[in-house]
């Protein structure tokens, strides 16, 4: 009697390790490219409700802010965007 309850705890832990080690692995490896954007800030303009309405028409196309960059003292601001590439 106990060595069948030795064997159904072994044959119960090897389907436990067995499962916990697959969790989570689809077998297939994908990789993400982005494509990137570069412009001057769209809201240092005279009018700044187009600039930030320019903004929102890249957030709904998928752009999404990855950086700024300025540089010198009065120059205008560079806006660094990047959206997952998209499946031709």
């Amino acid at each position: 009697m106990r060595s069948k309850l030795v064997i159904a705890f072994l044959i119960v832990g090897l389907l436990f390790v067995g499962a916990w080690k697959g969790q989570g692995h689809t077998g297939k490896v994908e990789s993400i490219s982005y494509e990137y954007l570069v412009l001057p800030d769209p809201t240092e303009s005279s009018d700044s409700t187009q600039g930030l309405q320019k903004l929102n028409e890249l957030g709904a196309q998928g752009w999404e802010l990855a950086g700024v960059s300025k540089t010198g003292g009065y120059g205008s601001a560079r806006l660094y965007f990047k959206r997952a590439r998209r499946a031709l």
